[in-house]
């Protein structure tokens, strides 16, 4: 067993394919690179047969593979990120697979959307995705498996937190590749539990991609919200905190007037700090300057 290859990309499946993907995997490439099939030479044939031979008998021995996924674990820990090796390799162009899968698309046709939008998260889950299928004949519920599918590899690469998650999707699906990358990196450095607003908006700046960093339809509904009170703070707050601003009142200033009832407040807002000695100028500030951007962003 060795730690550092990846046994998984040598089968083109995710991380975390069950046993029955890996089987079904590992016959269908098996019967692409037998050597009395494979049309290429047959020392590259014996050679492939020999890496899938090793990767098979790891993962489909469950203490192997847990051993295996120990190690693997140990290597991401110390600071290698396996989402940037999600597509370190190009998936191969002969796929054992097709035949049966064009057999599938006919009575199933919508198959092809769902393994469309697989792939752009990983050619390999789009793979793993069709194993599955073909192997288990579960096609009904496809459309679930295909989402829990994709549920999963985001989780395994960005956490449990909600908001995460759903920025990591709009990543990817709109091929911020690179931004993504960032933002598994920050996720292994800092946690689930980091300040995700803080984080994704400092993604977007640093990306240039600010229109991906908000949920349009949250923003819309705050934004309708905000719009309707003249006083209400929350609203405002609520709407900072989705552009990925932070509100809080000045604590020594409070403390300095401490009868005041229009206290002064601190705001962290595209990476500057802004201070208002009164929630009034804080809301004046936050019409002019913020509203736009909301507004701009929901479209």
């Amino acid at each position: 067993m060795n730690p550092d290859k990846d046994y998984y990309a040598a089968l083109g499946v995710a991380p975390g394919a069950e046993d029955i993907v890996i089987r079904a995997a590992y016959r269908a490439l098996a019967q692409r690179y037998h050597p009395d099939r494979f049309h290429g030479t047959r020392e590259l044939a014996h050679a492939r047969m020999s890496e899938l031979n090793e990767a098979y008998a790891i993962l489909s021995e469950p203490q192997q593979r847990k051993s295996y996924d120990h190690g693997r674990n140990a290597r991401k820990d110390s600071g290698t990120s396996e989402f940037g090796e999600t597509e370190a390799s190009a998936p191969p162009g002969d796929d054992p697979l097709e035949k049966d899968w064009r057999i599938a698309l006919k009575y199933y046709p919508d198959l092809a959307g769902l393994e469309k939008r697989m792939s752009q998260f990983s050619w390999k889950l789009a793979n793993t995705y069709r194993a599955y299928l073909l192997e288990t004949k579960q096609f009904e519920p496809r459309e679930s498996l295909a989402a829990l599918m994709e549920n999963h590899f985001l989780r395994t690469y960005f956490g449990d937190n909600e908001k995460c998650l759903s920025f990591a999707k709009r990543l990817i699906i709109a091929k911020q590749r690179k931004a993504a990358l960032a933002l598994n990196e920050t996720i292994r450095v800092l946690g689930s539990n980091a300040d995700m607003s803080a984080v994704i908006a400092k993604i977007g700046r640093d990306f240039g991609i600010r229109h991906l960093t908000v949920d349009k339809k949250r923003i819309g509904s705050l934004l309708s919200e905000t719009k309707e009170t003249a006083t209400h703070l929350s609203f405002f707050t609520q709407l900072l905190s989705e552009l990925g601003g932070k509100f809080e009142f000045n604590r020594d200033a409070a403390e300095a007037r401490p009868a005041a009832t229009d206290k002064a407040c601190k705001i962290e807002f595209d990476g500057k700090t802004f201070k208002f000695p009164s929630e009034y100028e804080f809301r004046s500030w936050f019409r002019k300057e913020v509203l736009p951007i909301a507004e701009r962003l929901a479209q």
